[in-house]
């Protein structure tokens, strides 16, 4: 990586300063200079400094949250799980045919076995999921009101077999952490479109329609007016939520809503769902999005008993997994996504979800309370913060060793195993900034069943600041190495510290 696109801090020591790049060798040369200074504690020293600018637990060089690629991976694990754990016969769940998730979303036929056809049939579907699987438009979508159109007969076909459809999309702000995931992701450069019933969009491939935020925010309440003005007159019960508001082709009353995500929406009006219709009734949701089945799983006492998730992998039925994990468990999964790897929170280096997924199901009752106090403590507290620390060490240490603190646990893997930086656990302080976080995104994910969510912690106060470009991660808040050894390092340079040969 070139050496300017690497992340630079500055340093005071009394009444100089000393400017520190993260560098290939950095971590080597504040090692030379601990282990030359006999002033100096040692196993301290690695215990409680990264001797990196950026905690490559947890970050990349340029200061960065690791991108989690493989929160995916835990539908599979869980879905393991339950396979693993066959029923007794009293308990035995109707059985899915091999139908995936795409074959689904493309024709809106579900194979199913079961012979126990329930009362009424409630579809729930993530309304993006489903524009985005247009992405090869048809010839025929020429307009605006043409992709509407298509994008209803989509819907329909998907949900042919079900008495009562509700459809729902992200509200899109621009102030957001959410919104900052997705500037990220966008590759080029963002275009906006009018959303209205004339607008020619024949020739603009559907990515690049969907490229500015306030678009996808014009189409998303475009598209809930859309389907009930195609369905008033239908049989079925339709509701739409976007923007947070929720109507129906019905006489039907809904409070208003300020759920950003779709994925905590669907979890409302799921909850609303399983209040008004008999206890004997189907709930499906239609979402590829691994948070969708852990948000599901962990309010499933709050739904019908008739539960399940059309997933890529199949259709996932939600009774045999709440039982696997146990209430306790399962209450605390979106805690322990968000912890070990999401969207917005991000991930620990060389630890998947196959690991953590281990522990966690071998973890103690001070662990699974600590990660539901993430969920519902206003403020995260000192204690919250070592018992989650023990939980990093449990991932980290080597079978056979059993070190419960961090700092410990540091010097072990340095001394025995010769650990780089990026097969650490993080410090503490930047363990702390990391579970902020956390508290962030589980705050909201928390307050999926109801309508009117308490503000979103702010992000500055927990784990994030603000510069030029942007809300940016905390990385940590202690320095890179003891101020004695920075001391060491600062550099001689009469101009700015650009040259290769500099030694800070």
């Amino acid at each position: 990586m070139f050496l300017s696109g690497n992340k630079k801090i500055t340093v005071k020591l009394r009444d100089n300063t000393v400017d520190l790049k993260e560098t290939k060798d950095l971590s080597a040369r504040l090692m030379v200079l601990a282990r030359s200074n006999r002033d100096i504690n040692q196993k301290e020293a690695i215990g409680n400094y990264e001797f990196t600018l950026t905690p490559r637990a947890l970050s990349a060089s340029n200061g960065t949250i690791l991108p989690c690629h493989d929160k995916s991976k835990l539908i599979n694990l869980l879905e393991k799980l339950t396979r693993e754990d066959v029923p007794h016969e009293d308990h035995q769940l109707p059985q899915t045919g091999s139908t995936t998730h795409q074959d689904v979303m493309d024709t809106g036929f579900i194979d199913t076995t079961s012979t126990d056809q329930p009362s009424r049939k409630i579809a729930l579907v993530d309304g993006m999921v489903l524009v985005q699987r247009l992405s090869k438009k048809p010839v025929t979508v020429v307009t605006v009101k043409d992709l509407s159109g298509c994008f209803n007969e989509r819907l329909m076909s998907l949900t042919r077999d079900y008495d009562e459809i509700i459809l729902v999309f992200d509200t899109y702000r621009t102030d957001s952490l959410k919104s900052a995931t997705r500037d990220k992701r966008r590759q080029g450069k963002a275009i906006q479109y009018q959303v209205r019933d004339d607008a020619n969009i024949k020739h603009i491939p559907l990515s690049r329609f969907l490229s500015h935020d306030q678009t996808k925010a014009d189409l998303t309440d475009y598209l809930a007016a859309k389907i009930l003005e195609y369905n008033r007159g239908s049989s079925k019960l339709i509701i739409t939520s976007a923007s947070g508001n929720t109507r129906s082709n019905k006489d039907l009353l809904f409070e208003e809503n300020n759920h950003e995500e779709a994925d905590t929406l669907l979890i409302h009006q799921a909850v609303l769902a399983s209040h008004r219709n008999p206890a004997d009734a189907q709930l499906m949701f239609f979402s590829p999005d691994t948070d969708i089945l852990v948000l599901v799983t962990a309010n499933y006492d709050l739904l019908l008993k008739n539960t399940s998730i059309s997933m890529a992998s199949g259709v996932v039925q939600i009774e045999p997994l709440w039982r696997v994990l146990g209430k306790e468990r399962a209450k605390a999964l979106p805690a322990f996504h968000a912890f070990t790897g999401a969207d917005n929170t991000g991930r620990f280096s060389r630890i998947g979800k196959a690991t953590w997924l281990q522990i966690y199901l071998k973890a103690d009752e001070d662990i699974i309370n600590a990660l539901q106090m993430l969920l519902d403590e206003a403020e995260v507290a000192e204690g919250m913060l070592s018992t989650l620390a023990s939980f990093v060490c449990a991932a980290y240490s080597p079978k056979g060793i059993n070190i419960k603190t961090i700092p410990e646990l540091r010097w072990h893997l340095f001394c025995k195993h010769r650990a780089e930086s990026d097969k650490l656990p993080p410090t503490l302080g930047a363990l702390k900034q990391h579970i902020l976080r956390v508290h962030v995104q589980t705050r909201v994910w928390a307050q999926a069943a109801i309508a009117l969510q308490d503000p979103q912690l702010d992000p500055l106060h927990n784990g994030y600041f603000r510069d030029s470009d942007g809300m940016k991660p905390t990385t940590t808040e202690v320095l890179p190495a003891p101020k004695a050894i920075i001391e060491m390092v600062q550099c001689r340079c009469k101009y700015n510290c650009s040259s290769g040969r500099c030694s800070c």
